[in-house]
Formats: C-alpha cells, structure tokens, sequence
C-alpha cells in the first residue's frame, strides 16, 4: 500500500493560528458593529432623553418664595394682597457635608437669634450626636465592638444609640448650642440647590445687614426677601379664601404625589382650601430658573440666570365686598334680635346672594352661634352643608307638576285634610280642618301642603279620595319628581367654582310613599343654600339654570397697583333650561308675587314694603334637636319682581316651633333695600 503523506506540525499550526486569528477578527467586528448600534439607539432613539437629563441636572428652578396672586372684588378693591419681610435663606450644593453645614451654621449663629421652640427631641438628639462625637463613643462603647464584630446591625447599634441618649444628656446642651442646633435643623431640611429659608419671622434691620455684610464668611446663605398673605378686610370672607401652607407645612400630606408631579418642591407653599385651593395654578407665581455650573467635586463655581420669575396672576371674584360686610353686619342684627325673641337654639344662619342672570355670586353669608350667643364665620356652609328646606320648594313641585301633564296652569283643588287608610293624616297649616277651594297661585301664597300632596298623587296616576290606600310602590313617581326638582338644581351640584360642594341628601323613595309626599312639600330631601339661591334664580330668568362662581375675571400679574390685563373673562354657563312653557314659569311667578305681596301671603309681613317690589317664597322645616321638635325657617326671592337683579336664599337653622312667626324674613327685606339703595 502506499503511505498517506503526513502533514507537518508547522503547517498546522500555521493553519491553527489562520483560525483563531479570523474568530478573533470576526468578535472584533462583531463588537464594534454593537457598539456602532448603541452609539446609533443612544443617539437617536435616546438621545432626546439624555439631554433633558442633562438639562434638569444643570438647569433648576429655584425655590424661591414668589409671591401669590392679589385677589379683588368686582369693584377692583383689593382684598388679599402679599406683604414682603425679610428673610435669610441657605443654598447647599450636591456635595456639601453635614460638617460644612454645621460649620455654616455656628457663624450664622454670631449673627442671628432662632426660635429654639420648634426643637424636637430627635432634632436634638441628632444635634448631640453630631458634636459630641467622643461622649457619645464612650456611652455606646459596648455596642461598638458588638457592630465591628459583626454581632449587630447598624440600625440595631441606632435604636439603641436613641434609647440611651436622653433628656438627661440633651438637656445639657447650652443656649448657643441650641440657636446652632435651631439653624442647622432649617439649613439641613432644604433640598440640594434650592433657597431653603433659615428665619423669615421678625428678621431685625440689624441681624439682616450683619448677614449681608458677612456674605463671603457664609457660603450658601443669602439674604433676601419673602411674604404673607395679607387680608385688607380683615376677618370678611377670612374663610372663604382660604389657607396657604407656610413654609414649615410645605406641600400637604395629602396631596403630595399631586403636586410633586406637577413640578413643585416639597417645602412650597401652595393653597391648601376654598380659593386658594381652587385657583393654585392662577395664583402660583412662576419661580426663577438658573443653571449652575459645578466642578468635578459637585461644587457649584458658576451660575447664569435663564428666567426671571415673577407672581402670581390675579382674581377677580363676582363678590361685592361693600356689600358683603353690609349683609354681614345685617346678618349680626337680626341674629341677636331673633335671640331677644326666643330663638336660643338657633345655631346657623346663611345667605347667598346672587345675579340670577349671569351666575354672579354677590354675597356670601354664614354664621354659626353657639349656645352663649357667641357669633362665628360659617360663610363655606353655604355649599357645603344641607338642611331640610319646607315649602321654598313649592314652586318647583308645581312646575313639576306642569311638565309632566298632571295639572295645568291655573288648575284648582280643594284643601282639605286628608285621611288615608292606616290612620294617616296630612293638612296645610292655614287650613287644619275646613275646605278650601284654590288654584295653584293661591297655592304658592297660602303655602297649601294639601296642592302638593295632590299633585304629587296625580304625579303618580292617582286622585284623592277619602281614605285611600296609597301605593307601595311610588319608586316611579318619586324617580319623576326629583328629576324634576333637579332641573331647578335641587339635589345636584350647582358646579360653583369652590371644592367640597355638597349633593343634598336624599333618601330611599320605593314604598315609603308617605315621604315621597313630603318631598313635595320639602320635607323629605335635604339642600344647600346655594342650591336654593340656583333653584330661585332660574325661575326669576325665566328658566336657565346658571352655574355659579365666585371668579369673574383672570388678570395677568401687574408691576404696578393698577390690574393687569384680562387673560380670562368668567361667564355663567347654562347648565339646562327647564321643561317649561313660559306660561307655566309665569303662573308660578306671579304666585311668588302674591306671596309676597298679598295681605294672605306668607311673606307679606316682611316683604310687603321693599325698596322694589320683590317676589318669592317662605319655608318651615319640621327637624328635632336633641329630641326636641323644632324648625329650618327658609327665605328664597328675587327682585325687582319684574325684572329681577338680585336673588337671595336664606337659611336659619333649629328656630323654634311657631307660633309666634319670628320675623326672619325682615333681614331678606334689609338686604333687598340695602342692595338698590346703594344702586341708586
């Protein structure tokens, strides 16, 4: 056989190393064909989002303490404004070291006197560690050995540091290391590059020049100057503005997450109820933007101002203040007078006023007194509370009535007491026992329970007769009547331009038709007075049911004291018109006039001899108070009776059961006449 020619060790390993040397090539262009890939996703598809991260590192928003928006009457009287006051303020950058912080702060301490009570006793403690580093060592020198041996954990050896360090050892820190320890805590609390204010509450001329004089010896501090809202009407509508944090509270626990995503810094002050709340992104001020330049140790060494910032933009609310305090004061009057006459459990009174053409709130009234006689604000109770309302409903049940067919215009019925079977009876109170033969107006002036009931019944299908067995089901007519009322904005938001609007309560209506028949008369479900001020204004326009608002107008922020220009004019939106003819709304208007203007009405004791002749309705609310029966006495109207401008709700809370009639309605009376007085 012949022999195979065996290949030398040179060529193969020549051929071995030809191999390896293309696998190695081909894991090098493998690689850099990766890395031009990432390079090209960075690039490309990332790059956007590296420049903005790039951006917000360099570029920060000072947190400076912008100024609020001013807020105004209708009249451009201011009400709220910004006051300036001094303050000292401390920027740290990214790496500055607790050290450096405390250093800061016992040179700032030569200069400054701080407030120690706001101490607490971990501030304290923390304060101690911090700088008796060798008196702590030596009380802790068991744990010590016990966390280098790895016997326990670092936060087993704090526990235990903050169980051994007490008052007896805190107590023991002297006055100057007290205003050292007060400084450091505000100074440590701020966030990296953002103005944390150190003292900004009665900053003395000399403590401020010494701080600015000594600028160079303080790094990060500064002086500059702050604010607080200011009321120019002191007390007047306090409530109804609204709160806004101080810098201690910052962003409100509740609310964190929300504001944090909308850009703002834990320690802002934001409003935090009613208008301050409510409008937080009209009287926000835009906060200086700067972009600093640090080194490679994080230290700033530069820094170049992007944006200037500025205030807040300003209110214009629908609210008069003149007359405002008038009703206020109105409102006092008639409280102490209606105590002298009997009414020692009447704990709340409120008021709304309003345009019923444009939704204009022009006054908004509340008190609340106690059991002395004592008189407070309860001016947010107007929409955020509810009470039982009686008869002021009565011109809604009869425009019910109207739009679903089951009386007419002009329609008359016998009031009569009625007996149903079960031993149930219902009357009016001007007619306990006789018959009485009226139309709807008449209705309205009398205040006729009995109308109501019947034309609840024939809501539901049914005629009145004797003794009669009511249905066990009226879920369908009690469906028809609320939809009803609704119309009128009874029991449905009035969509005012405030948080925490109350719906009005109601109940169950499916085979309880006693209380469906009480709906009609008001006695069933509950309502706000701003409700009741919506359902009067819509049937004074001719049936437009306005939504509410306390703003009018939104102006741009003015460098001077006159009001910037207009960026938003607020007009009453129309929420519905109601199922009526004009003719309908007219019958009912005109039973509004009779009552308060026919010798039968009951109104007319108070509202006989206005200013302008005025129209409306009067309503008593059977409610008990600790068990004891007594009354809700409403008042709802508008005037001039003909060409309405002004409408009104009132509300008294827990009278007495009459008789005697209080005269409640006389302060509807001082208000109509106040309000045209001043007109003229």
């Amino acid at each position: 056989m012949k022999r195979v020619k065996q290949e030398s060790s040179e060529l193969k390993n020549k051929r071995l190393t030809m191999r390896r040397i293309n696998v190695l090539f081909m894991a090098v262009v493998s690689l850099l064909i990766l890395l031009v890939l990432r390079l090209g996703y960075l690039q490309i598809a990332q790059g956007d989002d590296y420049k903005k991260a790039v951006d917000n590192n360099e570029n920060i928003e000072i947190n400076e303490s912008v100024p609020r928006g001013r807020i105004y009457d209708r009249n451009g009287k201011l009400l709220v404004d910004n006051t300036s006051k001094r303050a000292i303020t401390y920027t740290r950058d990214r790496m500055t070291s607790r050290g450096e912080i405390l250093d800061t702060a016992k040179k700032l301490s030569k200069y400054i006197k701080m407030d120690t009570g706001a101490l607490t006793k971990r501030d304290k403690q923390d304060f101690y560690i911090l700088t008796h580093k060798s008196d702590v060592d030596q009380l802790m020198k068991k744990e010590l050995k016990l966390v280098e041996t790895g016997e326990i954990t670092q936060a087993a050896y704090d526990e235990a540091l903050y169980k051994k360090l007490t008052d007896k050892y805190t107590d023991q820190l002297s006055k100057d290391e007290l205003q050292v320890a007060s400084i450091f805590r505000e100074m440590s609390s701020g966030s990296q590059l953002s103005p944390q204010i150190i003292k900004n509450k009665d900053v003395s001329e000399t403590e401020y020049a010494l701080v600015s004089q000594n600028l160079n010896h303080l790094p990060g501090v500064n002086t500059s100057m702050d604010w607080e809202r200011k009321y120019l009407y002191g007390k007047t509508l306090r409530t109804l503005f609204g709160k806004v944090s101080s810098k201690e509270e910052g962003l409100p626990k509740e609310l964190v997450d929300y504001y944090l995503s909308k850009g703002y810094s834990r320690n802002d002050r934001v409003g935090q109820s009613y208008l301050e709340f409510q409008y937080e992104n009209v009287l926000k001020g835009k906060k200086r933007k700067m972009r600093y330049i640090t080194n490679k140790s994080g230290k700033i060494i530069d820094s170049e101002l992007i944006s200037e910032g500025s205030r807040g933009n300003d209110l214009i609310l629908s609210i008069d203040i003149d007359l405002q305090k008038k009703v206020e004061d109105l409102v006092d009057k008639h409280i102490r007078n209606l105590r002298s006459l009997g009414a020692k459990d009447m704990d709340k009174v409120l008021v709304v006023l309003q345009d019923p053409n444009n939704g204009d709130v022009l006054a908004l009234a509340g008190r609340q007194i106690d059991k002395s006689g004592n008189i407070t604000d309860y001016h947010y109770g107007t929409f955020t509370s509810q009470y039982a309302v009686g008869s002021s409903v009565k011109g809604a049940t009869l425009l019910t009535g109207y739009s679903n067919k089951a009386i007419s215009v002009g329609e008359t019925m016998v009031d009569e007491p009625l007996e149903f079977s079960g031993g149930m009876t219902k009357r009016s109170y001007f007619n306990q026992n006789g018959k009485k033969t009226i139309n709807d107006k008449e209705a309205l002036m009398h205040s006729s329970n009995v109308y109501m009931f019947k034309t609840a019944l024939k809501l539901a299908g049914l005629n009145y007769s004797n003794k009669m067995t009511l249905p066990s089901d009226i879920q369908e007519a009690g469906l028809k009547l609320r939809k009803g009322l609704n119309q009128f904005g009874l029991g449905v938001k009035t969509g005012i331009d405030l948080p925490n609007e109350v719906t009005g309560q109601t109940g169950v209506l499916k085979n309880n038709p006693g209380n469906y028949l009480d709906l009609a008369i008001g006695q069933y479900d509950t309502y706000s007075p701003l409700q009741l001020s919506q359902y009067i204004s819509t049937i004074a326009n001719d049936g437009y049911r306005i939504q509410p608002h306390l703003v009018k107008e939104i102006r741009g922020a003015s460098k001077t004291d006159k009001l910037g220009p207009v960026k938003e004019s607020i007009k009453g939106k129309v929420l519905n018109r109601i199922n009526n003819s004009q003719n309908e709304i007219d019958e009912v208007k005109e039973g509004f006039d009779m009552v308060f203007n026919k010798v039968d009405g009951t109104g007319y004791q108070s509202f006989n001899n206005t200013k302008v002749r005025s129209a409306g309705k009067t309503g008593t609310a059977e409610v008990f108070l600790d068990g004891k029966p007594q009354v809700n006495s409403t008042y709802i109207g508008y005037a001039p009776a003909n060409n309405p401008k002004l409408s009104f709700s009132i509300i008294y809370t827990n009278q007495p059961v009459p008789p005697p009639w209080l005269p409640g309605g006389d302060l509807g009376k001082d208000i109509i006449n106040e309000y045209f007085n001043s007109k003229k």
